[in-house]
């Protein structure tokens, strides 16, 4: 956190805690309920905001914690520092078991899960007469004592400041260290975070039990502060006003939950002269700020703030790749088919450490479906996985990933939430994401942040290294991605398609890296389009078709191989089938590109083509892989602007 911040949160802290002192009864409570808003919303925002999982059950966790506090202290005479802990605990725990049925849905019906979990909360309440007293609540709930003093609604407000105040700092630890590193990659790719060792089920968990811990907490303090509790106080209202909190403040940054408490809280009495239009006012007043801020308050004014320039990375260390043992890759008979379609059949092949093999064949081979068998993102129906001695068929990716073979993605997979350093950082923990909150992990951090930079550098990337990922270029986050597969230091790397789009000189310096990559005692599977770059880097040729294995060789046998000429080309015989009628000879001008030019930021794909295709010509578009037919289709429907 910079100086700046700190010294603001200094001066409100200030502000708040006067506020707490000097004002009046009404004006202190509604400080309290900005605390504890801003508590719930901490919670909200480790599980929107991280991990981009939608609750709308919230105020079931929240009141878990009031009617635990309200039971353990007027029931069972339980001191209320006690009961709050035990408050925060119970709702955790019970996070954990909701969290269980809903990591197997997702989106709207993960919000309808939760729906339902607040109304079993509410009707549980309501129901349960005998320890919670039914629909008429529990009354009498006494303050906090501390050390013979009674807490009075001004104490309460400075205790709730505390907590609120604790749980941001906490959610700051969290966000910025290897958990919340984790929990946004699991957010912005599921793929991508699996392939470097993450548990997706146990990050999510261990979202939902913090985020529910936070919920229980803030419940706690407001079961002393209103002295009665009923199911009224909870209802589904209450859910929907703790999203809008997370949601106008910013979702994922660390203040976005005490703007959004303020706005929430304090918006709707600036308007209670207008009792009968309080409600609409309130409303076109948070459309608004969603309009003009769709990134939340705090988001939109981080936005506006000009950035540092990002340093560059260091050089490279000495070991900045090392696999863990350089064992070979053996794939043996494998066979899987999704329907009727047998997509990989038999197939069979040695990937020696320290060589490179390449996969071949036309569109639908099977190739990047069996790079998904090797790395457990698809399940075999027969034949077997094994680096080394160790048996990996069958296992899910996170566990292939931590026994050593990492991979990078057809279409780019990087972390669009996180900086370019944070993508390869979050690679270097992989599963060993040690605190929650760690408070301190310098030496970690900067050590990290070390090996990190040198391995951006090893791969070639010479850009900023605090940039967000999602605005690179398309050769630099090809070369990102690399360099975050290399940072779970793997046996094997599967690369697919690592040269699309790219040009003539980016091609060239990654067929550079991968030499250098074979040479460190890694083992590079390699899927390709470009047979250019494939015969001159591969040690060894795999050639796919209809999911066959048809050949497997040294480059220069598989080239003249005339299965493999057949397999791409075609029967050298074949004539086309002639036009039903001939065109007219003065056929009408149907479609003309005359020096197009396109392509996607700096980087330029299309360059002057003059095309001519008349009425009733059926024209087709050849080239290799990034030769640009995908962008002039593009470019010609208007998907892609700007062209020339």
């Amino acid at each position: 956190m910079s100086g700046r911040a700190l010294a603001a949160s200094a001066l409100l802290g200030a502000l708040a805690v006067a506020g707490c002192r000097l004002g009046n009864g009404y004006q202190v409570y509604l400080i309290t309920m900005v605390c504890l808003t801003t508590m719930v919303g901490v919670g909200l925002n480790v599980l929107l905001g991280l991990t981009g999982q939608v609750s709308l059950g919230h105020v079931g966790f929240y009141a878990l914690g009031a009617y635990a506090t309200a039971i353990l202290t007027t029931r069972c005479s339980v001191d209320f520092w006690l009961a709050l802990p035990i408050a925060a605990a119970v709702a955790g725990a019970l996070g954990v078991v909701l969290a269980l049925p809903a990591l197997r849905v997702a989106g709207p019906y993960l919000a309808m899960v939760t729906i339902a979990f607040g109304f079993i909360v509410q009707n549980a309440a309501i129901e349960w007469r005998s320890l919670t007293g039914g629909a008429n609540g529990l009354m009498n709930i006494p303050p906090p004592v501390l050390l013979g003093h009674a807490f009075a609604i001004n104490d309460v407000a400075l205790l709730a400041l505390a907590l609120a105040a604790l749980l941001l700092g906490l959610f700051h630890l969290l966000r910025e260290g290897a958990w919340g590193r984790a929990m946004r990659a699991v957010r912005a790719s599921e793929a991508a975070a699996q392939s470097l060792g993450l548990d997706l089920i146990a990050v999510r968990i261990t979202a939902f039990a913090v985020s529910a811990a936070a919920a229980g907490l803030a419940g706690a303090v407001f079961a002393p502060l209103s002295g009665f509790i009923g199911p009224s106080s909870f209802t589904f209202f209450q859910s929907i006003l703790f999203l809008l909190v997370v949601i106008i403040g910013g979702a994922g940054t660390t203040a976005g939950p005490l703007v959004g408490a303020s706005v929430v809280v304090l918006l709707p009495q600036l308007g209670a002269r207008f009792a009968e239009y309080q409600l609409l006012c309130f409303g076109a007043a948070l459309l608004l700020v969603l309009w003009l801020a769709p990134e939340g308050i705090v988001g939109a004014v981080a936005r506006l703030l000009p950035r540092a320039a990002g340093a560059a990375a260091t050089p490279p260390a000495g070991d900045v790749i090392c696999a863990k043992g350089g064992r070979d890759l053996v794939a043996e008979a494998l066979a899987v088919a999704f329907g009727g379609i047998r997509a990989v059949a038999e197939v069979s092949f040695r990937a020696e450490a320290g060589r490179i093999t390449s996969l071949i064949g036309p569109n639908g081979a099977g190739k990047t479906t069996l790079l998904n068998l090797l790395s457990g993102f698809c399940q075999p129906d027969g034949g077997s996985v094994r680096l080394g001695a160790q048996a990996l068929a069958g296992l899910p990716p996170h566990r292939v990933a931590r026994a050593g073979i990492a991979r990078t993605f057809q279409t780019s997979q990087l972390f669009a939430g996180l900086s370019v350093l944070d993508n390869v950082a979050a690679a270097l923990r992989g599963p060993r994401l040690g605190s929650l909150f760690p408070i301190a992990a310098g030496r970690v951090a900067v050590e990290e942040r070390r090996r990190a930079e040198s391995m951006l550098r090893f791969v070639g990337y010479d850009g900023a290294i605090d940039h967000p990922a999602a605005d690179l270029a398309h050769v630099d986050k090809r070369l990102v991605e690399i360099a975050r597969a290399l940072a779970t230091r793997p046996d094997v790397l599967l690369l697919d398609e690592p040269a699309a789009g790219l040009g003539e000189a980016d091609t060239r310096r990654l067929a550079a890296l991968l030499r250098r990559i074979a040479a460190a005692g890694i083992a590079v599977v390699l899927v390709e389009h470009d047979m250019g770059l494939v015969m001159e880097l591969s040690d060894q040729v795999v050639v796919l078709d209809a999911g066959r294995c048809i050949a497997v060789g040294p480059p220069a046998a598989v080239q003249n191989d005339p299965v493999v000429i057949k397999a791409y080309l075609g029967e050298g015989d074949f004539r086309p089938r002639p036009r039903p009628s001939p065109l007219p000879a003065a056929a009408p001008l149907a479609l003309s590109m005359s020096a197009l030019n396109a392509g996607y930021g700096a980087v330029p794909v299309l360059k002057d083509v003059d095309i001519d295709i008349r009425a009733g010509e059926l024209a087709a578009v050849l080239g290799a892989n990034g030769a640009g037919k995908s962008t002039m289709m593009r470019a010609v429907s208007g998907l892609l602007r700007p062209v020339t």
